[in-house]
């Protein structure tokens, strides 16, 4: 069984949760989790393949200021050892979009823009795999909570493909699991129980 998981979404879950027990003190701090063994008892089966969907860090050819650059420093690094940790547990990482830097919309207050972090195309990916993949498996596990992913979902449904929605019980989107089959929820002690600490 395919899982197909939207990376950044669910580690900021898992870091959201981590956060709240007092385990991190802050949603970027670098930790180490037992993914495999997490996602194998949430779904209740060994018979796997996790496939985790994340941006490469595109550094900015533009001069941003201290604060910004140090941010994108913080989260290259914690993103690197995320990485390794990740294929060195059996995990498949697959590189499908970016992380750059992008000038927000006008404040309605002040007008003045400022530079932010933004993602970009890591969810067309996983739309494009969810589809494709979709002839050659029974069954597809979607780890993600953005509605984008939704027409991707019932196109894998509608081809015949047993589809589930895996997330956090408390951040759980409605139209996402009404498009999928099944869904699975997890919970702060699954995610606790897989935490390995901070490095």
């Amino acid at each position: 069984m395919k899982v197909l998981i939207d990376g950044e979404n669910l580690r900021h879950q898992l870091a959201y949760i981590l956060h709240e027990h007092g385990k991190l003190t802050g949603k970027n701090a670098y930790f180490s989790f037992d993914m495999q063994a997490f996602l194998s008892e949430a779904l209740r089966s060994d018979a796997i393949e996790p496939l985790y969907y994340t941006t490469r860090i595109k550094q900015p050819r533009e001069h941003v200021p201290v604060r910004l650059q140090k941010q994108i420093d913080a989260i290259s690094g914690a993103n690197r050892r995320w990485v390794a940790d990740l294929t060195n547990g059996g995990v498949r990482v697959i590189k499908a979009g970016y992380l750059r830097v992008r000038e927000s919309s006008a404040c309605v207050h002040c007008g003045k823009k400022t530079l932010v972090l933004q993602e970009k195309g890591v969810d067309v990916r996983v739309a494009t795999d969810l589809v494709t993949s979709s002839g050659a498996d029974k069954q597809v596990v979607l780890v993600s909570s953005d509605s984008d992913l939704i027409p991707a979902l019932e196109t894998a449904k509608k081809s015949g493909v047993y589809t589930y929605y895996l997330c956090y019980a408390g951040w759980l989107n409605r139209s996402i699991s009404s498009a999928a089959h099944k869904t699975i929820t997890f919970d702060d002690a699954l995610v606790l129980k897989h935490f390995r600490g901070k490095k």
